[in-house]
């Protein structure tokens, strides 16, 4: 399960125990921090905590997930910690070229920590993806994806979002059956991230926020954004967008240029940001 919103010891806690109420049971196979950010978060007293929730009873297992730029370091120092049991965190086609990543993965491997996928598909807007023409004579390109993923035997699990039946029916059948990936499928898969790269952010706010003036949260805003043209999810993105403050999501007469030439990703964040200002705004 996870909990987040309460960034102290005794609000993970707190609420735990208010889980275990509505839940009408005694303890959770597996507790996760939510959303850790920073890598103080990983420190001696939230290790302490995990290890007492288990002598507890109240849970088995104990970790965190995480999907910023950060997630190499969060997923190293988690290693050197210990009592970190298992790591959900942001893992798609578009990351298999990243020596850094891949060196925290295995450093995480190696430490016995369960290391599970997420936000697997790397998802873009549908014409921004439908120009790479992905066809295969196996699998979607939904259901490559997740094949992509499952072809690193250092990941032990993903999760998928799911949200009607045909989702369901397709997800089943990628797990279920043995065919592997096709080398062809995996240089579509490359070709694809090259391509619809500049719609696609990796969270790295540092390098983009720090070259502006400001408040302004780049690498949420086009999060939500994300949210509203890649899942759907328009109700949320909005609803989300709404909770930053005014200075955080509006970019009017903020000079952007050095953001744009800093961004790893290639993205014209002033356009995005404008998009974002357009369809979020309730």
């Amino acid at each position: 399960m996870n909990l987040s919103g309460s960034p102290s010891v005794e609000g993970y806690t707190s609420n735990l125990d208010l889980c275990l109420n509505d839940l009408e049971t005694d303890y959770l196979d597996l507790f996760f921090m939510h959303a850790v950010q920073s890598e103080t978060t990983l420190d001696a007293e939230y290790i302490k905590m995990g290890e007492d929730l288990k002598k507890s009873g109240k849970i088995r297992f104990f970790g965190f997930s995480c999907h910023h730029d950060n997630v190499p370091e969060l997923l190293t120092k988690a290693a050197r910690a210990g009592g970190i049991d298992a790591i959900m965190f942001r893992y798609n086609f578009r990351k298999y070229g990243d020596q850094k990543l891949n060196k925290a993965i295995d450093t995480a491997k190696a430490a016995g920590i369960g290391l599970i996928a997420m936000k697997t598909q790397g998802s873009v807007p549908a014409d921004q993806e439908s120009v790479s023409e992905f066809k295969s004579k196996d699998f979607t390109l939904e259901q490559a994806k997740l094949k992509a993923v499952w072809a690193d035997e250092r990941i032990d699990a993903l999760v998928s979002t799911m949200s009607n039946l045909q989702q369901l029916d397709d997800n089943v059948k990628a797990a279920s059956t043995p065919q592997q990936l096709a080398f062809n499928d995996f240089v579509q898969l490359n070709r694809m991230a090259a391509i619809t790269a500049p719609y696609y952010c990796h969270g790295c706010n540092q390098i983009c926020e720090s070259r502006v003036d400001g408040k302004l949260r780049i690498a949420d805003t086009l999060r939500y954004l994300m949210y509203y043209d890649s899942y759907g999810d328009r109700e949320e993105a909005r609803h989300l967008y709404q909770q930053l403050e005014v200075d955080e999501r509006d970019s009017s007469g903020v000079d952007l240029s050095a953001a744009i030439r800093a961004c790893p990703q290639g993205i014209n964040i002033a356009q995005r940001m404008d998009d974002a200002k357009q369809l979020l705004t309730v």
